[in-house]
């Protein structure tokens, strides 16, 4: 715990009740975890509205109160005159200057690497952190897959799902420049950027994956979704982009103002790949880097896993490595967890998980398992009760055709009914009433009965949320492991279906 002072006036643009500076032991935007010397900042969340908790937040020792309703926070300043109350414009804003303050702004003292994009977010990362470290640069990472330093996965408590609030963010930047690690790999989603949890880090290299449709429940418009991304190469000094992706690579390339370095398959580019092979092995494939080929093969499946390792490649070249340093790791490289993750059992079938669920996403990692032999593939699909309804009949749209047996469930319902978040997904189906599809409202239950369909030489897929941790059932998280649910239908169901096949 840091014990800073604070002088407000040199830190915020807006009127000051009480105190004109404050030891701060911390920053906190819940109140109930407020202590004795931190400071609370009233955000509105998805519910409430942090100015309604402010006496709690002092009750539990904030010595400094932060909001931007400027009657509220002279009304308590006059009971308490011991304590700061700041009235600022935008307390997001606030909130990330103070967290970057009280921990000496440690993103200043580390190579920072923003990751953007609808899909690939977290492979890209875990591709680049893979191979940094292994070239020595020791490198952390905070997304969907978890809060790494150089060495593991710590035990960092993550709020949100992919990028942490700003607090929470520069905690884990200060504990990596504590270790001494040289870099950091933030995830840095649409819905981040417009909350700006990232408001006071300038990145040494921003990377684009591909934009498609997605949270537009928050931003309303494919042009907003665009723009919040685009507003993380405006606080860079560096910028990588898909030259493949139509809809957001034509105009970072045009106003980006900074260093630049391009990466594709199907479009010309700086850095890319052809004679692309995919197998059980990985895939090979020439990999071109600035006009010079190089034939290689890498433990990555599928052509949009070539792409994503191509983002890894331009920032390790930004970096100023060379393509022999480069090549001379790729061997190890790892994928993260549940991205075209092969389950290693006994089952006379094939299991693959992959977070697909999006479109675009479930495409990609169809397209991929077609190159794997099988005899029949089973696709468990998902909607998402959590996401844009608009979006569930386009998983239908894209599943079908390409699997000879598809399951539809349902993840992170939240208050969403099951049963109409499947019939939403069944509705982009042209027979949604075929043999071949099956409608199972919970994921577990779905799983299982993907498992009964298949018989030896299938292929399994098991895409959607499935990953990380837990599912959101009303306002709930509760805890829920792939892994585990896998292993319970090969100990208590699997026996019983072989002596039924026997018998």
């Amino acid at each position: 715990m840091t014990n800073k002072e604070v002088i407000f006036k040199n830190l915020f643009q807006g009127t000051i009740y009480g105190p004109g500076s404050q030891y701060v032991s911390s920053v906190v935007y819940d109140s109930r975890e407020a202590e004795e010397g931190d400071a609370f900042v009233c955000i509105a969340g998805e519910k409430h509205d942090g100015h309604l908790f402010i006496e709690q937040a002092i009750q539990n020792g904030a010595n400094t109160i932060i909001g931007s309703e400027s009657e509220k926070l002279h009304m308590y300043s006059t009971f308490y005159n011991h304590i700061s109350f700041i009235c600022v414009p935008e307390t997001r804003t606030a909130l990330a200057q103070l967290a970057s303050t009280i921990y000496d702004s440690p993103s200043n003292s580390l190579y920072t690497i923003g990751v953007t994009g609808t899909n690939g977010k977290t492979t890209v990362s875990s591709f680049l952190y893979s191979l940094l470290n292994d070239l020595r640069m020791r490198t952390g990472s905070l997304g969907t897959a978890g809060i790494w330093d150089d060495e593991k996965k710590t035990e960092f408590k993550q709020t949100v799902p992919t990028t942490p609030e700003a607090p929470d963010i520069h905690r884990v930047l200060h504990y990596f420049r504590k270790r001494e690690m040289n870099a950091a790999i933030i995830e840095s989603t649409s819905i981040a950027i417009e909350q700006k949890r990232l408001a006071t880090i300038h990145f040494d290299v921003a990377v684009h994956t591909n934009l498609t449709p997605e949270h537009l429940e928050f931003h309303g418009t494919m042009e907003a979704y665009k723009q919040a991304k685009m507003k993380l190469f405006d606080q860079s000094k560096s910028a990588i982009v898909n030259a493949d992706d139509p809809q957001m690579a034509e105009e970072l390339i045009r106003s980006f103002k900074g260093t630049l370095i391009t990466y594709g398959i199907e479009e010309p580019a700086d850095i890319s790949a052809k004679e692309i092979r995919t197998t059980m092995e990985g895939t090979s494939f020439t990999l071109r880097l600035f006009g010079k080929d190089y034939h290689m093969h890498a433990p990555i499946f599928g052509t949009y896993n070539v792409s994503n390792f191509l983002a890894a490649v331009a920032v390790c070249c930004q970096m100023g490595y060379s393509a022999e340093q480069i090549l001379s790791v790729v061997s190890t490289i790892k994928s993260p967890e549940g991205r075209f993750q092969i389950v290693e059992n006994d089952a006379p079938f094939q299991i693959v998980l992959d977070y697909a669920h999006t479109p675009d996403a479930l495409f990609h990692i169809l397209s991929a398992v077609r190159h794997i032999p099988y005899r029949n593939l089973i696709v468990m699909i998902t909607g998402v009760g959590l996401r844009d309804p608009k979006k569930r009949p386009l998983m239908a749209e894209v599943a079908e055709g390409m699997a000879d047996e598809i399951v539809v469930s349902v993840d992170q319902p939240g208050h969403a009914d099951r049963q109409e978040v499947v019939n939403d997904v069944l509705k982009g189906f042209k027979e949604p009433a075929a043999s071949q599809i099956h409608s199972v409202l919970h994921r577990e239950e779905a799983i299982h009965y993907a498992f009964d369909l298949a018989e030896s030489g299938d292929l399994v897929l098991l895409t959607g949320i499935g990953f990380g941790g837990y599912q959101v059932i009303g306002d709930e998280k509760v805890p829920y492991s792939e892994m585990q649910v896998i292993e319970d239908y090969f100990e208590n169901f699997f026996c019983n279906k072989q002596a039924l096949c026997e018998s």
